[in-house]
């Protein structure tokens, strides 16, 4: 099918246009011209769904902390305040700039708005979770999303041995966010072009791919070890895509720089054909690697580098996890996962999806390509009980019949609440499902998208290739 292109318009060295109903977004230059190209280019965007997702993020957070619209906004600031320190020069610089852009466009909002903005999902991270000091606020620790989930395959995996990255994003259809969804080309004046799904006004969310070929993706893995004193997903993301040639350039940037929460990257390189995942809190950090003589790795919301699962033999990450997704015993493996599979409870994310991976992975083994990843990805059968939800059937719980392709239960979140810098009222509820889902095959730059509906690879998914896109600065 020949693509259908609607120009919008132009910036300088970026330009946005819309391609088969995607919003297309190139930027290029240093840090505070590529954010200003972005900033003009999406002022109203922005002017739009900044007040949106912070009330919506604001509604959650009051859920989780149990407090008012009010004090949710006003934690927020603080984590603002305390995350603002540890972003990188260069990226604040960014973020200046698209500031300055949607000011020259029209926009009311400033400079701070940007910031809260891009520190929004690492506060949901950490805000969300269960404050362990107090039991009795354990109720509310469904009002954080599942999260997301990958997996990667090439040589005796898949066809031609070519290295296939999939990848879904996972989260709460909160105002604003399913209909503000685009695709970013960047072209850096140092370091390597790349692309990445985000939100206007957003410098990225939570993962990307490069035109070295290097692909990751993060996931949320709750930790007892978290604080907001660090770089967040988004920055960790930026700085991998820009900056790394293999996946040991990216444990050592993981590993070099302050964390905020516990999160498990996904990351992997088409020119070795190799992959990893690094599992990280704000203290620790581990590597899994590909074990059993397979071509392949997967990985979704909580942790697996525990010393002698799967072959893994080092530190131990799931210690410092158990009390956060209350698994009452981890003293063996057999516990761990005995507690880890428990339907019942309420604060693990889907476990189960771990499980489906592995078996869709060995069921395709050595016929793995794009379109078998695509069908990974919109997977809908509970691994336990191999019943297949309709797209938009609702999983009973969250730790019980969660599958790849996921839709939660509806939950509402807000009753008649002012929404932020807006004279907007309104209420709204929310459910989880995919955002956006994406495959890539990095040796010839290829990639396929799908981000036009909720959940995301009902919609279709459409092709681009990454060094096309950086052809057209």
């Amino acid at each position: 099918m020949e693509d259908i292109i609607n120009a919008v318009k132009t910036s300088d060295n970026g330009f946005l246009e819309t391609r088969n109903g995607i919003k297309v977004l190139h930027i290029s230059g240093r840090p505070y011209e590529r954010g200003y190209q972005h900033g003009f280019l999406l002022a109203r965007e922005i002017s739009e769904v900044i007040p949106d997702a912070i009330t919506g993020a604001a509604s959650v957070i009051a859920k989780a902390c149990n407090c008012s619209m009010g004090q949710a906004i006003e934690i927020m600031q603080q984590g603002k305040e305390a995350a603002e320190g540890y972003i990188p020069p260069e990226f604040k610089e960014e973020m200046r700039g698209i500031a300055n852009g949607m000011v020259a466009a029209g926009s009311t909002l400033d400079y701070d708005d940007i910031v809260l903005w891009n520190t929004m999902y690492d506060q949901w991270c950490f805000y969300a979770r269960p404050d362990l000091s107090d039991p009795n606020k354990d109720s509310a620790r469904h009002a954080y999303p599942p999260g997301c989930s990958s997996f990667s395959a090439w040589g005796e995996a898949t066809v031609n041995g070519r290295m296939i990255f999939g990848k879904n994003m996972d989260n709460l259809d909160i105002p604003g966010t399913t209909e503000h969804r685009i695709l970013a080309i960047v072209r850096p004046d140092r370091g390597y072009g790349h692309a990445f799904i985000t939100h206007p006004g957003m410098i990225a969310i939570d993962g990307g791919i490069n035109e070295d070929g290097v692909e990751m993706m993060t996931h949320r893995s709750s930790s007892a070890n978290e604080t907001l004193k660090g770089c967040g997903i988004g920055i960790l993301s930026r700085l991998i895509l820009a900056n790394a040639h293999r996946v040991e350039d990216a444990i050592n940037i993981l590993t070099v720089y302050p964390r905020c929460t516990g999160i498990n990257y996904h990351v992997a390189d088409a020119k070795a054909r190799a992959a990893v995942v690094v599992e990280v809190s704000a203290t620790e950090i581990a590597v899994r690697y590909p074990q059993g003589g397979k071509d392949m790795l997967w990985t979704a919301n909580h942790y697996n580098c525990y010393p002698g699962w799967r072959g893994y033999e080092g530190y131990n990450m799931v210690e410092n996890q158990a009390p956060v997704l209350r698994m009452p015993d981890v003293s063996t493996i057999e516990k761990w996962q005995e507690s880890l599979n428990d339907t019942g409870n309420p604060y693990i994310s889907g476990a189960g999806r771990f499980v489906r991976y592995e078996q869709l992975l060995d069921e395709h083994y050595g016929r793995i390509d794009e379109e078998v990843g695509k069908r990974i990805l919109g997977d809908r059968v509970d691994p336990y009980t191999g019943k297949e939800r309709d797209w938009q059937e609702a999983h009973p719980g969250r730790n019980y019949g969660v599958t790849i392709c996921m839709y939660s239960q509806a939950v509402k979140y807000a009753d008649d609440v002012q929404f932020y810098k807006s004279r907007k009222r309104g209420s709204f509820s929310a459910r989880i499902s995919n955002l956006w889902s994406m495959v890539s095959i990095l040796d010839n730059g290829d990639f396929w998208v799908a981000m036009k509906d909720f959940p995301a690879p009902r919609g279709g998914y459409e092709l681009f290739n990454l060094r096309s896109e950086l052809s057209r600065f």
